[in-house]
């Protein structure tokens, strides 16, 4: 199999079959299987974990550098500095439902500190760069154009939600994919999504949105 990979990768036709094969196996085949129930629901977190490690270890291409895939300090200071006003954005309108209507939340007031632990040192770090880091990167060597990286992007982000097998939250992680990846599109620096993404779903947890 790794012998196939870097054959493939070796020409200009070969490194986008590439990026197709491995957006097929990372991002489509995985909340399939979840959604199908041949893998189970609860092992949604752990598949998360071992999937980013396997990422990590079969780069898009060769020339592949970890810039490439968003782990830089290149624009750190900015980029954090103007995600802030996006992830209020993104806040509001959670804080209006939560105040206003009354759609039935998940009691997560057992959950406990260890998870929120791995939810913000791990979860959340490894869901950026599949993502934004490694995402962009695949659709480069596809050769899409600036808007067609966001909209794509932000398509897979929403499908992997699929398995929560609700409508508003496939809505919403469309909408946040959008936002997101247009600032990624523009900083192509992890760390301010990833800022943002821990903030908006520690309150989307503690809201008991999911």
């Amino acid at each position: 199999m790794r012998f196939v990979m870097a054959h493939i990768s070796s020409s200009s036709s070969g490194k986008r079959l590439r990026a197709i094969l491995l957006i097929l196996v990372f991002y489509v085949l995985p909340p399939v299987a979840i959604l199908v129930n041949i893998i189970p629901f609860q092992y949604r977190f752990p598949l998360l974990m071992a999937l980013t490690p396997v990422m990590m270890l079969v780069k898009p291409d060769r020339e592949t550098t970890l810039a490439d895939l968003g782990i830089t300090l290149r624009n750190s200071h900015k980029s954090i500095v103007t995600i802030i006003p996006l992830t209020i954005l993104l806040i509001l309108p959670m804080l209006v439902v939560s105040l206003t209507a009354s759609t039935p939340r998940v009691d997560n007031s057992s959950l406990p500190v260890a998870f929120y632990a791995f939810y913000i040192f791990i979860s959340c770090p490894f869901q950026e760069f599949a993502y934004r880091g490694y995402l962009f990167r695949l659709m480069q060597l596809l050769s899409l154009g600036k808007w067609s990286r966001i909209l794509i992007g932000a398509a897979l982000y929403s499908f992997v939600h699929i398995i929560y097998q609700d409508v508003w939250t496939l809505i919403f992680t469309l909408f946040a994919g959008i936002l997101w990846n247009i600032h990624y599109d523009k900083f192509r620096n992890l760390a301010s999504v990833t800022f943002s993404h821990i903030v908006l779903g520690t309150i989307t947890i503690l809201l008991g949105f999911i």
